[in-house]
């Protein structure tokens, strides 16, 4: 193709058609210049049309992700609420409160089964680490998804001071209840055959103790910190989730 160009600029030079080279000449920079304007517009085209593969596919990633982090609050957040119910229930029923009726071996694990929140967030950040996030194009996505991290910092922060006041009324409870007693009425473990106490002790001889008391008060008081701070997650979690479920939508 070339050799037939150069062929026909030599026919109009050794003609001396000069004016009419010229325009010639004109006409095939123009061409060239035409040429290439189409193909970097192929390479966008292309080149966007790759990105866009690459962000719905993480779209699909994160929705997956999120979706499984709503679950998994939804469930914690029931757990911590029957908690602090089963705690207040033990907190009527201490000091002078104490009634035979009433029986601390039922109760008192809700003190201290409270769950830590593992969040599913290998995919992002995978996308954060490999500068990738960029690919979203929803600026305000990117931004919630920037803050998911700082906000599982602060969960697990809350979460540290709850474990700690579990772990003084474990303690506590070491030194002067009887741990048989409690687990021989917990169902997760009557596969284990327990045996029952060698000690005649009442675990409800606690509910007499002022430590005791305190000690359970303070799980409470971390607990409803944790509940505040997990629907706060949850509620970050769920409009991340919303933005993601968008960008779908548009990109279809």
């Amino acid at each position: 193709m070339i050799s037939f160009f150069r062929k026909i600029r030599l026919n109009l030079l050794s003609n001396g058609k000069l004016l009419t080279y010229l325009k010639y000449a004109v006409g095939e920079i123009l061409l060239v210049v035409i040429g290439i304007l189409i193909a970097l517009q192929i390479n966008n085209w292309n080149e966007k049309n790759k990105k866009s593969l690459l962000e719905q596919e993480a779209l699909y990633n994160l929705k997956a992700d999120f979706q499984l982090n709503n679950k998994e609050l939804e469930f914690i957040i029931k757990r911590t609420e029957s908690s602090i119910d089963g705690i207040i229930e033990i907190l009527n029923h201490t000091g002078e409160r104490n009634s035979d009726e009433f029986v601390l071996d039922t109760k008192i694990l809700a003190a201290i089964s409270a769950k830590t929140f593992n969040s599913q967030d290998g995919f992002l950040n995978d996308l954060i680490n490999s500068g990738n996030l960029g690919l979203l194009k929803s600026a305000k996505l990117r931004s919630m998804l920037s803050s998911w991290a700082p906000n599982l910092k602060e969960q697990a922060r809350i979460e540290g001071y709850l474990e700690d006041s579990e772990s003084k009324l474990v303690d506590f409870i070491t030194k002067n209840g009887n741990w048989l007693n409690i687990d021989n009425l917990t169902p997760s473990f009557s596969n284990l055959n327990i045996p029952e106490s060698g000690f005649d002790v009442s675990n409800n001889n606690m509910l007499a103790s002022l430590e005791f008391e305190n000690l359970v008060e303070n799980c409470l008081i971390y607990h409803n910190n944790t509940l505040k701070n997990q629907r706060k997650v949850l509620d970050l979690s769920r409009e991340i989730l919303k933005l993601i479920q968008q960008e779908i939508d548009i990109n279809k």
